[in-house]
């Protein structure tokens, strides 16, 4: 069993990695756009840039696979830590009752791990490579709308330039799903680990309670919880049929479904209960909390899940203005120009302004319901420190934010 609290937290460094290659692939859009130039032969232009989209498809390659050399050897620690905190959730309350000595994952589970880490790195890699076909795209289609406002004559090359930059930013770095379905490449990376870990756990969950002889099972609960899980977070049910109160593990949760207790995305999970050893973790007025909209904001109450909907439209607003920041950063340094790179400055300044005001909004809203912001939702890419560890978002786009905000005040 991993708590919601671990599965919350526990890929936090490993996204800052995939923050990295997002914003690697913003630039490298953003430069190519500016050095793309003015149009003066259609058809030569147009073959130039399909010439660039080339280059910057082998770019985002080789991006990619420096990624997944690390990736690799970072999904394998997420889950050897998981799977040794799981097992030893699950034992807790025989260890604590000296019932048994000691807890620790068996031959099979230990091949259940490396096999389902195996594999989540090789669902996370086959991703991650969409991307450069992805950005290819973005890459075009940007440019060709610039190049049609262009002819228009409604629009100067820099602004229609500043435009293609700040959808490019806008869109970022996308999977795209073998069912044509695509997603950004921060949430799918996010799912991927999230889901991938958890299930791995259940899986491993289920290998104890049946070596143990467990017949019930408690479910983990949390505040936010999506609405359908509710009616089961924090409820211990039997394993096998139902009776004596207790209904049927599999028929109440829906474990084992996409939308169920461990399913994509879902923060909770379970473990053997021992009636007569084990205490429930949650009573009803806990559960009655989690849902109880208590949170007073612009004068509605609202509940725990909806204050984290609210928060987590704040964030990704932050992390895309971040990321138009990042945008045109890399641009300016590439404008072949001074009237280019003067409006890409002013810009830079404008969305600084926006930026500011996004997070004290997010900041203000987090002040008012007491809660705390999670600044691994706001960052764009890491910053590493002496050590590898993820620090925040990159310290000198930022302070040029803050700097280009304090302008902007005078």
């Amino acid at each position: 069993m991993l708590t919601p609290e671990y599965l919350a937290t526990f890929s936090s460094g490993y996204l800052g990695m995939v923050d990295n290659l997002n914003e690697q692939i913003v630039r490298d859009i953003a430069r190519r756009m500016v050095k793309a130039g003015k149009v003066t032969d259609t058809a030569k232009w147009q073959i130039k840039q399909a010439q660039e989209s080339g280059k910057l498809l082998d770019d985002i390659v080789k991006e990619v696979g420096k990624f997944s050399g690390y990736s690799d050897k970072e999904i394998l620690a997420m889950f050897k830590d998981a799977g040794i905190t799981s097992i030893r959730n699950d034992g807790k309350p025989l260890l604590d009752a000296g019932v048994i000595s000691e807890v620790n994952l068996s031959q099979s589970m230990q091949e259940l791990l490396l096999a389902n880490a195996k594999k989540t790195s090789g669902d996370v890699n086959n991703l991650t490579l969409t991307t450069a076909a992805k950005g290819q795209e973005l890459y075009m289609q940007s440019l060709n709308e610039a190049l049609l406002k262009v002819q228009s004559g409604a629009f100067s090359y820099q602004e229609a330039l500043k435009q293609a930059i700040r959808k490019a930013a806008l869109s970022g770095g996308y999977v795209l799903y073998s069912s044509g379905s695509q997603m950004s490449l921060d949430a799918a990376m996010r799912m991927a680990l999230l889901t991938g870990i958890n299930q791995t756990a259940a899986t491993l969950t289920e290998m104890y309670a049946s070596d143990m002889g467990a017949e019930y099972y408690e479910t983990t609960a949390h505040p936010g919880a999506r609405l359908e899980h509710t009616a089961w977070q924090g409820q211990v049910f039997k394993i096998e049929g139902e009776g004596n109160g207790y209904r049927n593990f599999y028929e109440a949760t829906g474990y084992g479904t996409v939308t169920g207790l461990c399913g994509a995305n879902c923060r909770h999970s379970f473990h053997p209960f021992w009636p007569g050893i084990s205490k429930p973790a949650y009573t009803k007025e806990m559960l009655n909390g989690y849902t109880e909209a208590k949170y007073k904001f612009n004068g509605d109450w609202l509940t725990e899940y909806e204050c984290s909907q609210i928060m987590r439209r704040y964030e990704r607003q932050i992390r895309e203005s971040k990321r138009i920041l990042t945008a045109y950063d890399s641009a300016i340094k590439a404008a072949i120009d001074a009237e280019t790179e003067n409006l890409l400055k002013e810009e830079f300044q404008k969305e600084s302004v926006k930026l500011k005001s996004k997070e004290k909004r997010l900041k203000d809203f987090c002040s008012e319901t007491g809660h705390r912001i999670d600044t691994s939702r706001t960052q764009v890419y890491a910053v590493k420190d002496q050590n590898g560890n993820i620090v925040n978002y990159g310290r000198s786009t930022s302070m040029k934010a803050v700097w280009a905000n304090r302008k902007a005040k005078k």
